[in-house]
């Protein structure tokens, strides 16, 4: 019988999918990868990991490059270290004598070019560490200065101009009442002013105007009258109140730095009401030249960029990030920007951008390339800015593996063009950005990951690894259901032949399959006629096979951690047959 190739070339040209029924692929798209990227036209063997520090209950890791030198922070339960670029202690000094709360809910954010780092857990008030012979651990300065609002109003005002809304409370002198606007547009901006309530209790006149929503007027212990600006009906008003003696503990779920100030979300109460205020952000003032930010207040007149805004009444935010001079900040739901207008009364304006995507937890949430990877709404996708840049890179893909709700943390990988999505699993999922291709890696479980120059730090529970060194053990490509040729027939397939560079052994599994729905493995000995084979790489042109069938089943493993290759083809030797 005569013999035609099955030749499957640009190896690189898709990658890994697993949502699209492989029958229906063409040859070069892969039904299952391990520890083998997409990169320069070849199929390449990942790198392994070499232990750097080893301890015990590690549960994060920071990289710090700070300007007196690259820096470590390493969490181990209630027990902070820092380390230096050669993993060995550095000393530092607590004079807060901060304790440090053992969470599983660590992040962290550089500031000043590194002078400071921002850490943050979630179950304390952050905390910043600052450079120096020998760095300083110290409590974020003004941030539990006052107690979050109490909304004490919320409605749409639908009415006519000039028609005011009477809002019954406790009032007492030095309280301060906060006025947001919220406009139904989400093209539009949306505003916040404070006034102080001074004087007597019994005739208390509120302190300064409210410039661009409205006047506050009628101002006694039990109430006053807010009064919107001409036009601005149809869009609705949150009205809050905050007591100076109601000062209680405050934490944040996620805190960023935004330029010269820092920005916190999903904050809590860890006393007074024990409120839980998911989907409210604060501002810091703007901080010194050279130092930390010094106030959190919003209700002190006068501030600089301290406020408070509630973003969202059912989401909780999930992650911050900075794109082209703009802070979005992402609930579970939803995306919301922030944006400087100039102005020292209002210095900041939200808008909503879109209430259809937003962020699944703290991590997952990276700028690559001008644009931000999110991993979110049961997908991976990008966003450039608005609504309209938003596109997934997973679906029909990886979708489903997404799907599962598992909360993924995402790091980058910048001399590989790779955004690893990473978990309490040992199975990694690697987006290259520049050949847009998915693959998956499996090494040890990360408790943290982050990206150190042309590296990665990966933190286990008991030590930290740096992720460029050797390489992993076992390697494949697999590929499901081939369609041998466009008629269906049943073919024997004689050969198998690879364009491949490097060293090792490549072990050949194949099996041949008659149906469509015949999901046959190749590496089981129960499936039935299967060729197992090895191909010398340094040595070997082809190796002969004996496998029939419709449709080709195959895996082609690497094994050694000494030696890498890149495969850019292959090639099996099919002998035409006849249809059955």
């Amino acid at each position: 019988m005569p013999t035609e190739p099955l030749t499957i070339s640009n190896l690189t040209e898709i990658g890994l999918v697993v949502d699209t029924p492989a029958v229906s692929l063409p040859p070069n798209v892969f039904s299952d990868v391990q520890n083998v990227r997409f990169r320069d036209g070849a199929v390449q063997k990942f790198p392994g990991e070499t232990d750097r520090f080893t301890s015990t209950g590690i549960d994060y890791v920071a990289f710090w490059p700070a300007p007196s030198g690259d820096k470590y922070v390493v969490i181990r339960g209630t027990t902070l270290q820092i380390l230096n670029a050669s993993y060995s202690n550095v000393s530092y000094t607590n004079p807060e004598s901060i304790s440090i709360s053992d969470s599983s809910n660590w992040q962290h954010t550089l500031f000043n070019g590194g002078f400071h780092i921002v850490i943050n857990n979630g179950a304390q008030a952050p905390m910043y560490i600052q450079d120096d012979s020998t760095p300083v651990i110290k409590k974020l300065p003004g941030w539990e200065s006052y107690a979050p609002n109490t909304i004490i109003k919320k409605f749409e005002y639908d009415g006519e101009d000039g028609t005011y809304k009477t809002i019954s409370t406790t009032l007492v002198s030095g309280d301060k009442i906060k006025v947001e606007h919220i406009p139904k547009s989400a093209s539009t901006p949306r505003k916040s002013e404070t006034v102080t309530v001074n004087g007597s209790v019994g005739g208390v006149i509120p302190e300064g105007t409210l410039l661009d929503i409205g006047t506050i007027d009628n101002v006694s212990a039990t109430g006053f009258r807010f009064t919107p600006n001409n036009g601005l009906g149809g869009n609705e008003f949150i009205i809050s109140l905050v007591s100076q003696s109601n000062v209680t503990a405050v934490t944040c779920g996620v805190i960023r730095s935004f330029g010269n100030l820092l920005v916190a979300g999903n904050l809590a109460e860890t006393g007074g009401n024990g409120r839980k205020l998911t989907g409210v952000v604060r501002t810091s003032d703007v901080a010194p030249p050279g130092n930390i930010p010094q106030g959190w207040n919003p209700f002190e007149i006068g501030a600089s960029t301290a406020d408070e805004f509630t973003l969202s009444s059912t989401g909780t935010i999930q992650d911050m990030a900075e794109l082209q001079g703009v802070l979005y900040i992402y609930t579970d739901s939803s995306i919301h920007a922030l944006m400087r207008t100039g102005n020292s009364l209002t210095p900041f304006q939200f808008a909503t951008i879109t209430d259809s995507y937003g962020a699944n937890n703290t991590g997952a949430v990276l700028q690559v390339d001008g644009k931000h990877v999110v991993y979110g709404s049961g997908d991976v996708y990008v966003f450039a800015g608005h609504p309209g840049s938003i596109s997934s890179i997973a679906d029909g893909r990886v979708r489903s593996i997404f799907r599962q709700g598992t909360n993924f943390k995402a790091v980058r990988f910048n001399l590989y063009d790779e955004v690893w999505f990473h978990t309490s699993s040992t199975t990694q999922y690697v987006w290259n950005y520049r050949a847009n291709t998915w693959t998956k890696r499996v090494g040890s479980t990360p408790v943290a990951l982050d990206s150190i120059n042309n590296n990665l730090i990966l933190a286990t529970t008991t030590k930290l690894k740096t992720v460029n060194e050797n390489y992993l053990s076992e390697s494949y490509v697999e590929r499901r259901r081939i369609s041998i040729t466009p008629e269906f027939d049943t073919e024997s397939l004689s050969s198998i032949a690879f364009i491949v560079e490097g060293s090792g052994t490549l072990e050949v599994d194949a099996v041949g399959s008659n149906a469509p729905g015949d999901n046959k493995d190749p590496t089981a000995s129960a499936s039935g006629q299967m060729n197992t084979t090895s191909f010398n790489i340094a040595n070997d042109y082809k190796q002969d096979i004996r496998v029939h069938g419709r449709f080709l089943n195959y895996r082609v493993t690497h094994t050694s951690t000494s030696n890498g290759f890149n495969l850019t083809g292959m090639q099996f030797g099919v002998s035409k047959g006849g249809q059955r």
